[in-house]
């Protein structure tokens, strides 16, 4: 696999506009389908390279459908240690991707899906990958070293700290600037800052990072393939 191309996760979480997901998504990029996103992957009109999981969410009739396509299975057990969204990071990063975008992994009524799914973001992380989870109003990454996000002025920023404390940090771009400060665990001091330019630069010296951005406008107009 080329180090050019992206990898798109679809999990089976909820996707609200599939108009805004189909133009996120490049026609060269790898589709991952996690068990039941696969229906959503045949609702965007995809056809994914791989389909992980133990298939439990997925109906006959999709499943058909998505068999039709071709992809290769990679199947599971229902009983098993890893979610399917783990198992599927586990593949991707085997391809070393030059990035991997998962949607479908927020929203819905278990919290607790939800929040694993943002730490599964440390498996790209280790592995030296760009990674990010988006939806229409957030991107959602984890950091440990450097990076610059696109936005638009007035988008909200927070950084929240992973480990017992993060030291080290530098943000250009945003209303409230922070030039080597720290963070610690559960502190809200890095709770809503601002973009006041069209990109954010946060660099973190030790420590990890949850990053979330929040969009005030549009989504579609500010979402950077």
């Amino acid at each position: 696999m080329a180090q050019s191309k992206r990898v798109i996760i679809i999990a089976n979480g909820d996707l609200e506009n599939y108009s805004f997901y189909r133009r996120l998504i490049n026609e060269d990029d790898l589709i991952i389908c996690v068990n039941g996103g696969s229906a959503h992957a045949l609702a965007l009109e995809l056809k994914p390279e791989y389909v992980v999981g133990d298939l439990d969410s997925l109906s006959l009739e999709d499943l058909q459908k998505i068999e039709g396509l071709g992809p290769h299975f990679i199947k599971f057990p229902s009983a098993k240690d890893k979610s399917d969204l783990e198992l599927a990071l586990d593949h991707a990063v085997t391809l070393q991707p030059a990035e991997i975008i998962i949607i479908g992994a927020l929203g819905g009524k278990r919290t607790d899906h939800a929040f694993v799914n943002l730490l599964l973001l440390n498996i790209p992380l280790k592995e030296g990958i760009k990674a990010r989870i988006i939806d229409q109003t957030q991107e959602i990454c984890l950091l440990n070293s450097e990076t610059i996000l696109a936005g638009e002025p007035g988008d909200y920023l927070s950084l929240f700290s992973l480990s017992s404390k993060s030291e080290d940090i530098y943000t250009e771009g945003l209303k409230y600037s922070l030039q080597g400060d720290s963070l610690e665990f559960a502190s809200t001091l890095g709770l809503s800052n601002e973009f006041n330019s069209s990109e954010a630069r946060i660099k973190v010296g030790a420590g990890l990072l949850l990053v979330i951005k929040t969009r005030s406008g549009k989504p579609e107009a500010q979402v950077r393939k």
